[in-house]
């Protein structure tokens, strides 16, 4: 059987060497989210990789990184993008034109011509004319006085996947899409969908894939049907076509259906902590930043700003299974052993195991290493040493104990919840709590992410009173208008969530507007917590996420994706999967049904290979319940399963997406 994900890797693979033949003697300008999805796929290393292909130099797609740059003796540009926005190109493009003297260019662009859009859903003025595009580029090289006429292409190439593991995918140009809490999908976010849906199609269609489509929730609803009009508009499901085709099951679900899940502190992945733990690395949704300096030193001075941090993507496929897989006591034992890796080679000796491994314990063994040994013998093992810090400063953090304290309220409110139902005090606990929150370590945008897991725990099953509702706003509004004073004593400090920057971008500063303020926004967040315990009331199979299996276990969270997995692969093929609509490929593959199997019906099960894409994003939780499934002796011919999603998502994403984006 054709492996997929090898067919993936193909397609990626295909898509960066034709983008790494042309760099060669020229000056590359990229965009962030084209820079993520090369940073996975060079493990990352996507500026050496570009610098070895003969690039002379680098840009990241902002205006601010080149606006004053020109770079000398250089005659080629290449440009790399994933933005649909013609004005983007119009202002960027010609900006750079201005600032050099090039007689060649070649735009990658992620975003198809507009030619190709048989939705007819952008106006002329919106869509992408490649013609044009060119014809503009090069007007804008001719005013330099060149002395011959410049060559300039704009070539369609389907940026869209960084490969995380072998089960799972992100795709960072979709990176921002999240489902909104009510069925109105506006014009942006249609067209967002319709980019998607042809990024997939082209991804499907380059690695002969025959797809079965499922969706639940109203944007998956409406990515499907774009999907599926691209697929029956091209006539690719020739049945006389000799290349095989690979069956995949293609089950798109919205994110809004379960923030639960996204908002838990549950941390039995190892990977939730590392999210929680670390800053994100500058302009990326999906890595974190990692601080080599216990291993090579701090760089100080005039080189400081050019410290390079370790990262997720570098640690190779094994490595990312177990962060997913495994807890944090098993993850010690490994950083323990790589250490002794690492030692045996340089002295032919082994360390002595502590009777408890401990984050602080591998860091003193760290520390001695480093001592010893200058940087150029450490580098060899960068990859195992990137792990080993990730998984000491993890363990170590001090964010420990608030989110233990977190992971400890979160329990209380499922057991609340289970036990109480509609006289459930739970409301009443997080108003005081929310109201003591600096005494006890926690800031207002955890509690807010456990105020939504909370709600959407809660659904339409569980409803909280009037008054207790009226409580947490007030508690709500009391907490903004502390913070706002608070930022205002303090403006300048460097690092700011999005909700301090919302709140700085308010620009209140008389004390009855500021009350004022706090109060309309804790109004609003209150009415959008009440929206998000609405979200499932249109399902009818998977409306509850609270599973009491027995008397005798405990209560417990139960994501959506857990649910469709069990009933897919658990339950009796012959029962209706009544949440998931599916989209038929052709009218002629279900007569052959009709006619073969005797119904028209498929099941996800028919095919080998299921792909489950949340729309707005996956955890690291989620990639584990994945990673279980293909654990799973396949005795029955089960199918491969693989997760995808928008982007990694941790708690403080859901509350930026939700209340502030």
């Amino acid at each position: 059987m054709t492996d997929i994900i090898l067919e993936i890797r193909k397609f990626i693979a295909e898509c960066w060497t034709n983008i790494f033949a042309e760099v060669c003697n020229s000056v590359v300008y990229i965009d962030h989210c084209a820079i993520e999805c090369l940073h996975w796929y060079t493990a990352g290393k996507g500026y050496v990789t570009l610098k070895d292909a003969g690039a002379i130099a680098v840009y990241e797609f902002g205006m601010y990184h080149f606006r004053y740059v020109e770079v000398k003796d250089a005659k080629k540009a290449v440009i790399i993008s994933t933005s649909g926005d013609p004005a983007f190109y119009q202002r960027t493009i010609k900006m750079i034109m201005a600032k050099n003297v090039f007689q060649n260019c070649i735009v990658y662009c992620s975003v198809p011509c507009c030619t190709i859009d048989p939705l007819g859903i952008s106006s002329v003025e919106e869509k992408l004319n490649y013609t044009k595009l060119e014809k503009d580029i090069k007007i804008w090289m001719m005013s330099k006085n060149l002395s011959q006429e410049p060559i300039v292409n704009v070539i369609y190439v389907p940026i869209l996947v960084a490969l995380l593991n072998k089960n799972l995918f992100i795709t960072p140009p979709f990176g921002d899409i999240m489902p909104t809490l009510n069925t109105n999908i506006s014009k942006d976010m249609f067209i967002k969908l319709n980019f998607l849906a042809y990024s997939f199609y082209s991804l499907f269609n380059s690695i002969k894939v025959k797809l079965d489509i499922y969706s639940v929730g109203k944007f998956s609803d409406q990515l499907a049907e774009n999907l599926e009009n691209y697929i029956s508009t091209t006539d690719h499901w020739n049945n006389l076509s000799e290349t095989p085709e690979i069956g995949v099951s293609l089950i798109l679900i919205d994110r809004t259906l379960d923030l639960c899940t996204p908002t838990s502190n549950n941390m039995e992945s190892f990977l939730t902590k590392i999210l929680r733990t670390f800053p994100r690395l500058p302009h990326h949704d999906n890595d974190v930043a990692i601080n080599l300096s216990p291993v090579f030193g701090k760089v100080t001075e005039i080189l400081q700003p050019y410290e390079i941090p370790g990262c997720l993507a570098n640690i190779g496929d094994a490595m990312m299974d177990l962060f997913i897989s495994q807890k944090e006591k098993m993850l010690l034992g490994t950083a323990n052993q790589f250490l002794n890796d690492i030692v045996s080679t340089k002295d032919s000796q082994k360390l002595k195991t502590p009777t408890r491994i401990s984050g602080h314990s591998l860091e003193k063994v760290v520390s001695k290493i480093q001592s010893k040994n200058t940087i150029d013998s450490m580098v060899i093992h960068i990859e195992k040493l990137q792990c080993i810090l990730a998984i000491i400063e993890a363990s170590t953090s001090q964010k420990t104990g608030q989110f233990e304290l977190l992971t400890s309220l979160e329990k209380l409110a499922l057991q609340n919840l289970s036990v109480s139902r509609e006289s459930s005090s739970i409301l009443v606990q997080l108003s005081n709590i929310i109201r003591t929150r600096i005494h006890r370590g926690l800031d207002i945008e955890n509690l807010l992410a456990l105020l939504i897991h909370i709600y959407a725990l809660a659904g339409t099953q569980i409803r909280f009173s009037t008054q207790q509702e009226l409580q947490l706003e007030e508690s709500i509004a009391d907490a903004i208008f502390e913070d706002l004073q608070v930022l205002k004593e303090n403006p300048l400090n460097s690092t700011k969530s999005i909700y301090q920057r919302t709140l700085l971008l308010l620009g209140v500063h008389d004390i009855t507007v500021a009350q004022e303020t706090s109060c309309k926004i804790a109004a609003r967040i209150v009415d959008t917590l009440r929206s998000i315990a609405e979200q499932r009331l249109t399902l009818q199979d998977y409306r509850f996420c609270i599973l009491k299996p027995s008397s005798q276990e405990a209560t417990r969270h139960i994501s959506i994706l857990e649910q469709v997995i069990k009933d897919i692969f658990y339950v009796d093929i012959g029962r209706e999967l009544r949440d998931l609509h599916k989209k038929s490929s052709s009218f002629i593959s279900a007569g052959f049904n009709l006619i073969l199997r005797g119904k028209t019906k498929r099941h996800p099960r028919d095919n080998p290979y299921i792909l489950i894409y949340i729309v707005g994003g996956i955890t690291a939780e989620e990639a584990k319940v994945i990673q279980e499934v293909a654990l799973v002796p396949n005795d029955k011919e089960i199918p491969h399963v693989i997760l995808a999603g928008s982007r990694l998502l941790n708690p403080l994403d859901i509350v930026d997406k939700i209340f502030f984006g």
